[in-house]
């Protein structure tokens, strides 16, 4: 392949690397009670819930949670709402229940239940 056809094809894959549609992402989180859950946010066309890392009190490094057993029920960023269950406990994190209505959020797990304030912005 000569010069120019290696110029032109560089050229073709660096447009259409700056055209291609970028996906952002950011990360919501609530904190009490000594628990920290952290939820990362993928915003394409409708934003949704990439992944879930649950910090229990005294984890520093937390626990990735497999999608397949998180359940969100209601994610609404402009009306405030989300409705998340982890329904696995069979490994490390009992399952639990996050709700967020408006700035207040809400975490039931075993016994327990956390009231905390909730921020929508990262």
């Amino acid at each position: 392949m000569g010069q120019l056809a290696l110029r032109i094809l560089g050229t073709a894959l660096l447009m259409l690397a700056l055209c291609a549609p970028a996906s952002a992402t950011s990360s919501l989180s609530f904190e009490g009670g000594g628990y920290w859950i952290d939820l990362e946010v993928g915003d394409s066309d409708q934003p949704v819930i990439a992944s879930v890392r649950f910090h229990a009190p005294g984890d520093r490094d937390g626990v990735v949670l497999l999608a397949e057993n998180v359940v969100v029920e209601t994610f609404d960023t402009k009306g405030q709402v989300l409705i998340l269950r982890y329904v696995d406990g069979a490994g490390a994190v009992a399952p639990f229940t996050l709700s967020v209505h408006r700035q207040s959020g809400v975490l039931q797990i075993g016994t327990r239940t956390i009231r905390s304030p909730f921020h929508w912005t990262p």
